[in-house]
């Protein structure tokens, strides 16, 4: 199923390269995948294309923690925090603050 999904999701972002959207349904099945090294590619750009984007950088920052690369997440996580609260998304303000608390 999950090899399905990242097909369709590849085939989707080669035919619309330039669409943010389909750009991260593909990192996005690359996680579901437990492939974070491929998401994380993804990710990566799609965080310096739309710094504002506070999902891409909570995905991009917990894939990094899956790879074991902590402290590489953090500032990413503390910028996701900083857009969470300034975009007033309380839910992810929450579980960022947490998670910022493991690490």
């Amino acid at each position: 199923m999950s090899h399905d999904r990242i097909d369709k999701a590849l085939e989707l972002w080669q035919r619309f390269p330039d669409n943010d959207l389909s750009r991260f349904n593909l990192a996005h099945a690359y996680v579901d995948a437990n492939d974070y090294a491929s998401a994380v590619e993804h990710l990566r750009a799609l965080c310096v294309k739309k710094p504002e984007w506070m999902v891409a950088h909570i995905q991009l920052g917990k894939s990094l923690i899956a790879l074991g690369h902590s402290e590489e997440a953090r500032p990413i996580l503390e910028h996701a925090l900083e857009l969470a609260i300034g975009q007033h998304h309380d839910s992810p303000r929450e579980e960022l603050t947490e998670l910022l608390k493991t690490l």
